[in-house]
């Protein structure tokens, strides 16, 4: 089925290169990413599985390399959260690894009580209500999901549009 193929999807280590750049920066791109940050950081929480615990590791480390000076004279923290256990962290950003649709479902709705920014690893998460994922590509290119993001009242710096590709919608989650 179609979340047995996403649950066992397998995590590219080039593509987690490219998220850890890339993640903290568009956390940026929120109008309103100032009112979330705590004690001065910008809070990227990474949700995972079991399966992909040592990826979640692995992109948590390449991140803190990354940004071990922190970007825009703000520290950089990395969180690590289980589906199995999602504690309502206050956050800039959450990143979810493949799961089930249901454990998605379960931190789309935390991130949207909280309109906190969702960045996916996998593009089909954004059919859920995931705001955030990349293209990779010739090029490498966001791609936004607006209706969720009209939909959390984000309000994104318009830099992000003029480089992103608008994710047409399957279905309205």
């Amino acid at each position: 089925t179609f979340s047995a193929s996403l649950f066992s999807m397998n995590i590219n280590e080039s593509l987690l290169n490219i998220h850890a750049v890339l993640v903290p920066k568009i956390s940026l791109l929120d109008y309103n990413f100032v009112e979330k940050i705590q004690n001065n950081a910008i809070t990227v929480i990474l949700y995972y599985d079991n399966h992909n615990y040592n990826s979640a590791k692995l992109l948590k480390q390449k991140i803190m390399e990354k940004y071990k000076n922190g970007i825009n004279k703000r520290l950089i923290i990395v969180k690590l959260a289980s589906y199995a256990n999602p504690e309502t962290l206050k956050a800039n950003i959450y990143y979810l690894f493949p799961t089930t649709q249901t454990n998605i479902k379960k931190i789309l709705i935390n991130a949207n009580e909280s309109k906190t920014l969702t960045f996916s690893y996998s593009i089909a998460d954004l059919d859920l209500g995931s705001m955030v994922s990349l293209d990779i590509g010739a090029k490498v290119k966001p791609i936004i999901n607006l209706h969720a993001i009209k939909d959390n009242n984000i309000s994104l710096r318009p830099i992000l549009f003029k480089i992103s590709t608008i994710y047409q919608n399957k279905s309205v989650y």
